[in-house]
């Protein structure tokens, strides 16, 4: 460490490390002018969409309710929630189970939707009109 000096003095100038809003990147002589390099996100391929599916996600989604399984009385046991391009298994909670009594009705649904296999999705149903 011999030879180099520092040429600011300790506690003299506060660090900025808050990157909530520092997203721009400058040329090699700090000027502030924008670099022209893309951000990390934009050509990394990154898709917001898909990583964020695999977790619980609200969502608002226009479909019809369906029964997807009956008991052997022919009582409506689970439901599921078709869109145009999915189906979705209804959670059967407290609303799902409210749900049962309005099968075959074209709904506007609100709920958390979770991926469970590339092609299988459930719907935590949080309201409806």
């Amino acid at each position: 460490m011999g030879g180099f000096k520092d040429e600011f003095e300790d506690g003299d100038e506060e660090i900025d490390t808050d990157t909530e809003g520092g997203d721009e990147e400058f040329d090699e002589d700090g000027e502030g002018k924008p670099s022209g390099k893309k951000d990390k996100a934009e050509g990394s391929g990154f898709n917001r969409d898909n990583y964020y599916f695999y977790k619980d996600k609200l969502v608002q989604l226009s479909g019809t309710i369906r029964p997807r399984e009956r008991s052997k009385e022919g009582k409506v046991v689970s439901l599921d929630f078709k869109t145009e391009d999915k189906i979705y298994s209804v959670v059967m909670d407290d609303m799902g189970k409210k749900l049962t009594s309005s099968c075959f009705q074209e709904l506007l649904v609100t709920g958390l939707v979770s991926k469970i296999t590339e092609k299988e999705y459930t719907i935590a149903i949080k309201t409806y009109i």
